[in-house]
Order: C-alpha cells, then structure tokens, then sequence
C-alpha cells in the first residue's frame, strides 16, 4: 500500500532535480534517491588531493600547509572536504540553509556518500575504519526553526555507505550567533564553551572520531568540538566536510 501511494504521489508532484528543477525519471531510483539528473550530477567537481595537511584546502606544489591553518593549533589531526565552497555547491546549501530545504540536504548527504565509495580519497592518511562519525551539533533552538538538522543527515547517509559507527555523543549548550561576517578570532571566540560531551555517554579513552559538517570556513567550530572530545579521553579526532570556502588571493 505504501508503494502504491508513493507512486500515486511521483505521478502527481513528478520529482525534480534540486539543481535545474527538471523532472527526474520515475524508473531511477537511484538517480531520485540523490534528487539530481544526471547532467548536474556531472556539475559536482571534486575538490583535489592532496590539499593542505590540515584544512584540504588546496595549495602549490610542494606546500604542506596553507597560510590560514600555518602556526595555529589544531585538536583534530586533518580535515577532508569533498568540494569547494562555491557554485552549485553554495547555492544548494544556500537552499537549505536559507530556504530550509530538507530534501537538498539528503541529496548531498547521498551524493558526498557515493562520491566516497566510488572515488575513495588517494591521500597518505585515510580516514580509519573504525573511527566514530560525529555531527557538530546545531543549537535545539535552530533547529526546531529550520525543522532538520543538515550535517546530522549527510553523517547519516554516510554512515550507511562507510560502514562507520553513528552517534550523538556532542551537545551544543549555546545559541551562538552565526560565525559568517565574524573575523577569525571572533569565530573562536563565539563557539567557546559552545560544546560539551553528552552527560550518558560512556568513556571515550582511546576512541576515534570524526566531526562532520556542512562547510569548513576557519575550522574554529570543529576545533572547538575536537577539543572537548579529546579533553574527554578521545585518542584521534578527524574532520569531514561537505565543501571548504577557499580564500581568494588578494589582487
């Protein structure tokens, strides 16, 4: 009966790319589950590898550490982000973030998923096996606004497609103001103390993590969170995210 009515619906509301909002094809079910065609499947370029140890993102030729992450201290060992933070893949997150737009959310989530297990990274030190995945936790207040929580749903798309272990062990305590227009140093600021482990969770001496999110800007949020992990007894903590936002060199 489900299905039925699941394919009564397709007929009425046909499904559409989120991208060129073209009808996509009601025989591929593949193709529907990332609510995108084929052609702007295409569209979504891959960030290269190997990038900046830490952040991913990218830089010259025999270059280890990019300008904005040299000299800092980081509590996660790198970052890997799929794509860069510009395009597509800023407007469809400017879609859910800003037209709370659930379905993009677990388009991308699929998406960044099957680019992972089709495409497997070719850095020197992959993500471990049996690392935990993470979501850096949206404020309960926001998210009751927005209705979903974007970075806890592609997690969940790719905890199906790795294989790694899922949970909620972060909470965030503070309705911080959005970290966009904030200077580095304020970002830091605003999301200290932002961040605790939950009250019921057991000990995570020696454990491995791995914070996802939407987008890496500073890193100062998912520094933030890598810190209170390994202040509670986490052995190695990781970052994945969706896209980075380069910085453009100055003219």
């Amino acid at each position: 009966m489900r299905q039925l009515i699941h394919t009564l619906l397709d007929w009425i509301y046909p499904p559409r790319c989120m991208s060129c909002r073209n009808p996509l094809p009601l025989q591929d079910e593949a193709r529907r589950s990332l609510w995108l065609c084929e052609y702007c499947q295409n569209l979504f370029i891959p960030l290269e590898t190997p990038g900046c140890n830490t952040c991913s993102a990218p830089v010259d030729p025999g270059v280890t550490t990019c300008s904005s992450c040299y000299g800092k201290t980081f509590y996660f060992l790198h970052n890997r982000s799929a794509f860069a933070y510009e395009d597509l893949v800023r407007d469809m997150i400017h879609e859910i973030k800003f037209r709370k737009r659930k379905h993009v959310a677990q388009g991308l989530g699929q998406l960044w998923a099957k680019m992972m297990t089709e495409a497997p990274s070719s850095d020197s030190t992959p993500i471990p096996p049996d690392a935990i995945l993470v979501t850096l936790p949206m404020h309960p207040k926001k998210r009751r606004e927005r209705g979903f929580d974007q970075a806890a749903i592609m997690a969940k798309a790719l905890a199906a497609a790795t294989g790694n272990k899922l949970s909620n062990i972060l909470e965030r305590t503070k309705d911080t103001p959005p970290q966009s227009g904030l200077h580095p140093s304020q970002r830091i600021e605003n999301v200290s103390g932002a961040f605790r482990i939950n009250p019921k969770t057991a000990n995570l001496a020696g454990q491995k993590f791995i914070i996802v999110d939407d987008i890496y800007t500073t890193g100062a949020s998912l520094n933030e969170c890598a810190r209170v992990l390994k202040s509670a007894g986490a052995q190695e903590i990781y970052a994945m995210t969706l896209a980075i936002a380069i910085k453009k060199p100055e003219k």
